[in-house]
Formats: C-alpha cells, sequence, structure tokens
C-alpha cells in the first residue's frame, strides 16, 4: 500500500528529530573529547578529532539503531550488515570531517581552540548531512513489510 505524502513527511520529521537528538549528545562528546586530547594532552589535529569522533559514533549506533532507526530495524537480521555500512559511512563522515580541520590547521596556519573548534563545527556539520542521508539509504533501508508489521502490533 502506497503511504500518503503527510506519513512519509511525519516518519521523515519524526527520524530527524530523533537523529538530532542523538548527534547532539554525540556532538557535545565528540568536541569535548576532542578538545581534551588536543588541548589537555596535546595530540595533533586530526587526532584529536579523531578520537573524537571515533567514540562519538560508536555511541551514536547504539542510539540510532535502538531509537531513531529502530522502526526500520528487523531483529533476526542481526548487526553485521548494517553495522559493516554504518562503518563504511563514518569512516567517508571522519575524512569530511577531517577536511575544514586540516586546513585551517596545515593551510592556514590556524591553530587556536577557536578556529580547531569552528572548522570542526563546519567538517561536523558537513559529516552530519552526509551520515542522515547514508544511515536512511543504506544502514536502516526502509522495509515497507517491516513498517506494515510494526503498526499491526
Amino acid at each position: 500500500m502506497d503511504r500518503s505524502l503527510t506519513e512519509r513527511l511525519r516518519g521523515l520529521v519524526s527520524e530527524l528529530a530523533k537523529f538530532a537528538v542523538v548527534g547532539g549528545i554525540c556532538l557535545v562528546i565528540d568536541f569535548g573529547l576532542s578538545l581534551f586530547c588536543r588541548f589537555h594532552i596535546g595530540l595533533g589535529p586530526n587526532t584529536s578529532k579523531g578520537i573524537g569522533t571515533i567514540v562519538a559514533t560508536a555511541l551514536s549506533y547504539v542510539g540510532n539503531r535502538l531509537w531513531s532507526f529502530a522502526h526500520r530495524v528487523e531483529e533476526e537480521s542481526g548487526h553485521r550488515e548494517d553495522l559493516f555500512l554504518y562503518g563504511v559511512i563514518n569512516a567517508v563522515g571522519l575524512v569530511i570531517t577531517l577536511v575544514p580541520v586540516s586546513i585551517a590547521h596545515y593551510l592556514l596556519d590556524q591553530t587556536s581552540g577557536l578556529a580547531f573548534t569552528i572548522s570542526g563545527i563546519i567538517g561536523t556539520g558537513l559529516a552530519t548531512l552526509f551520515r542522515f542521508y547514508g544511515y536512511r539509504k543504506w544502514v536502516f533501508a526502509d522495509d515497507p513489510d517491516l513498517a506494515e508489521r510494526s503498526a499491526l502490533v
């Protein structure tokens, strides 16, 4: 059965709101850990941002799978395929995130905490757009049969 435009928009807004909540929590973790690694431990900008992003990504997988896109996940299918795709999408997202950080630090010689934070926000924003699309398209792909079964419960 074909879903109406209103139902599809309602579903998209719900997913987007949940994705934003999970992402907001993970953003705080990412930036807090990145800044700590960079300015308290003294790691390089890419290493610091990489560590923050990887930890936040692991936590976001749990939040997105169990809440944001839970209605798209068939429990019997296991985690192996969606975890692999999630990893691939987030590896690309990490590269997207690191490009502005690298440009600011290495090309523009902007090494302050403010420059690190702003370049991280730009990179994270771009990567977030890519991730949301990728999660909906490939990781937690919409299964109409699953949606119908969930509606019946």
